[in-house]
């Protein structure tokens, strides 16, 4: 355990206080996705299930190019910007960008050009089949866009500043494609609609990513980046080394409405889609915890590996870990308790993916038991073991995946998902361990894990057996129990660093000192 006198302690509470004052921010930058849940609910009222379902199949095609058009450059800079002496850090950014916009395009391109071929692998209802050429000619673009907010955004956290983002994703998230949706089906684009206003957000959010970059790198730098030399050498090597691993983690998040569209037919195939799509939205709520700890890890570990500082990474490590474990329980059983009153506010058979949320946020409270470990693989490790755990993991999930949609639909590719998933995490967990050394589980998990596991056990029986009341009982329900878990596990659970490490908010919840 590290010790915690003199110097040592002082080091020892930075680093935590930085770990969570980033993960802070970047859980306030994953919020978006709490925002668009609320936008399904718009969107499959105005647009249907099957219009709303296409749109969830072709936006999982674009992110899964994405993690072929970005070439791991989101990764490549967490791993670079740090290591790199400060004048080259622009050139290191400008590369990224130029690099995977230019691939972005060049796929897009090809899209437009094949789209009447591609247009054959999709189920889509009747009113939708004869615009699903142009909506795929169309939409193919958002690609391009979509990669420069991936790679620009990268950019920033790559920096170590981890809120400048908010406002592009949360902008994005909330704002304008919301409002364009509502707009343009207000004036009769009823198959088009959803898919303009997405590229028009999608293009302003390049634009404000571009514009972050400009305050925090030298942009003529960054345009003038050059791209032959060493470093853009060593940055491809890396980046298309750990482009398949990067690309596994997009699968296991999209393949499930690609696959349930291209197994049940026709409409079918395009509504199951969009059960599987809110399904995943809802539990991506929780993810963004595990998701913040990335994050922020990332870029930290490079740093500290750098420096040789082991201890001190494994103390943030296990910070890292207790909090993501501690925060998933009764946000997890938060989300189960709300499930029913969340999914009453759609169209009645969206009811179909209430199983599947059970499943994925369960799924998504045990990989979070797992902590940040898949981003410490990537920035310590070998290479190839990323996309060897995500390859195993990925070809357990469709062999699952196969076997088990054709009988139980939505239901059973959320099992195969979070059983995928769960493999490709814990894989990783045991390398940090035995391969690097990185412990992140001690006696302080005892404590703030079992009033954790307490206050979600408690919602979970409030939602068995508790009254069935009407909409929106439920959610407000969950909405008071997970802010009382949270009252509880910080002033009772945590210990003193740990509160202290939250800032403002962790003195003014904590225990006051006797």
């Amino acid at each position: 355990m590290i010790s915690s006198s003199g110097p040592e302690k002082d080091d020892a509470h930075s680093d935590i206080k930085q770990v969570a004052g980033g993960a802070g921010l970047a859980f306030l930058g994953r919020l978006g996705a709490l925002i668009e849940a609320v936008s399904v609910v718009v969107f499959t009222w105005a647009y249907g299930a099957e219009t709303f379902g296409l749109f969830a199949v072709l936006w999982s095609y674009v992110k899964v190019t994405t993690a072929l058009s970005d070439a791991a450059m989101t990764t490549s800079l967490q791993r670079f910007v740090p290591r790199v002496p400060k004048e080259q850090e622009a050139q290191v950014a400008g590369f990224a960008l130029k690099l995977s916009f230019l691939i972005a395009v060049l796929f897009a391109g090809l899209g437009t050009y094949y789209a009447p071929a591609l247009s054959a692998f999709i189920n889509v209802g009747p009113t939708d089949q004869q615009h699903l050429t142009d909506v795929i000619r169309v939409y193919v673009w958002v690609l391009p866009f979509w990669t420069a907010v991936e790679v620009g955004t990268a950019a920033i956290r790559a920096r170590r500043k981890f809120g400048p983002e908010i406002r592009v994703r949360i902008f994005y998230e909330q704002g304008l494609r919301l409002v364009a949706a509502v707009v343009f089906f207000y004036f009769g684009l009823n198959t088009y609609g959803l898919f303009l206003a997405h590229l028009l957000s999608v293009v302003l959010a390049a634009i404000l990513a571009l514009r972050l970059i400009s305050k925090h790198y030298d942009l003529r730098a960054v345009l003038a980046a050059p791209m032959t030399g060493k470093i853009p050498q060593d940055m491809r090597k890396y980046g298309f080394s750990v482009m398949p691993s990067n690309l596994i983690k997009k699968l296991f998040s999209e393949f499930p409405v690609m696959m349930l569209n291209f197994v049940l037919p026709g409409g079918a195939g395009a509504a199951a889609g969009g059960y599987y799509s809110v399904a995943r939205k809802l539990a991506s709520a929780l993810q963004v915890v595990r998701l913040a700890f990335e994050y922020v890890m990332a870029p930290l570990a490079a740093e500290k590996d750098g420096k040789g500082d082991k201890h001190r990474l494994e103390h943030m490590y296990a910070f890292a870990t207790r909090m993501s474990v501690c925060l998933a329980l009764p946000f997890g059983a938060a989300l189960y308790l709300a499930r029913g009153d969340i999914l009453s506010a759609l169209e009645p058979e969206f009811q179909a993916a209430a199983m599947a949320i059970a499943v994925l946020v369960a799924g998504r409270v045990l990989e979070a038991a797992s902590g940040p470990s898949q981003s410490i693989v990537e920035m310590l490790g070998h290479r190839f073991l990323p996309p060897v755990n995500g390859l195993i993991g990925l070809s357990i999930f469709i062999w699952m995946g196969f076997s088990l949609i054709p009988l139980h639909g939505v239901t059973g590719a959320a099992i195969a998902a979070a059983t995928g998933l769960n493999i490709t995490a814990y894989l990783a967990f045991f390398q940090s361990g035995f391969l690097f050394k990185l412990f992140p589980y001690n006696r302080d998990f005892l404590k703030p894990v079992a009033i954790s596991l307490i206050s979600a056990l408690i919602l979970i029986a409030l939602a068995e057996a508790g009254p069935r009341l009407p909409a929106p009982s439920g959610l407000i329900a969950a909405i008071v129990g997970l802010i009382v878990a949270l009252l509880v596990l910080v002033r009772y659970g945590l210990k003193e660093d740990d509160t202290a490490a939250l800032g403002k908010l962790g003195k003014w919840l904590g225990r006051k000192p006797a």
